[in-house]
């Protein structure tokens, strides 16, 4: 009898425990490591991970990787859109937008969003004058420009 009522409480904590699992994991979360590098910052060290998440801008629908940083203050996430002649990139937070793209000149930041006007107060003109241009390609890997965004977002940032 003993037996039995441990194997039925077993069991249920077990089950119990799978379950709050799959609804911890089942909002878009993280699922393994893109990359890996080093920001040119104080922002240290960074990891970036694919998700399930979504990003919806002017319609169209961009996959989105999170940026996670040795300063979590600086976490971000960075949007990836495959269409047309090159792939644009969004690289946001609760304060700013940044957008990648290529032009006849290379890769680099185009266009920047602030959430409110205080938001502007850190933010660094000349560094975003010396990022529209990082890599002198029209065409640019994935995987190479969100490396690139994940090192130079944060000097930015002032």
């Amino acid at each position: 009898m003993k037996k039995v009522s441990l194997i039925r409480k077993l069991t249920t904590m077990i089950v119990t425990l799978c379950v709050f699992t799959a609804f911890v994991f089942a909002d878009g979360e993280t699922t393994e490591v893109y990359l890996t590098g080093t920001s040119n910052s104080s922002a240290g060290d960074f990891v970036v991970q694919t998700t399930s998440d979504m990003f919806h801008y002017n319609g169209r629908e961009y996959e989105v990787f999170r940026v996670y940083y040795d300063d979590p203050a600086m976490n971000m996430k960075i949007a990836v859109n495959n269409e047309g002649q090159c792939t644009s990139f969004v690289a946001f937070n609760g304060e700013f937008m940044f957008f990648y793209n290529c032009n006849k000149h290379g890769f680099g930041v185009r266009k920047v969003m602030f959430s409110n006007p205080w938001a502007k107060d850190v933010f660094d003109p000349q560094q975003f004058h010396d990022q529209t241009v990082l890599l002198k390609e029209k065409k640019v890997d994935k995987k190479k420009a969100v490396g690139l965004i994940a090192a130079y977002v944060p000097q930015l940032k002032g």
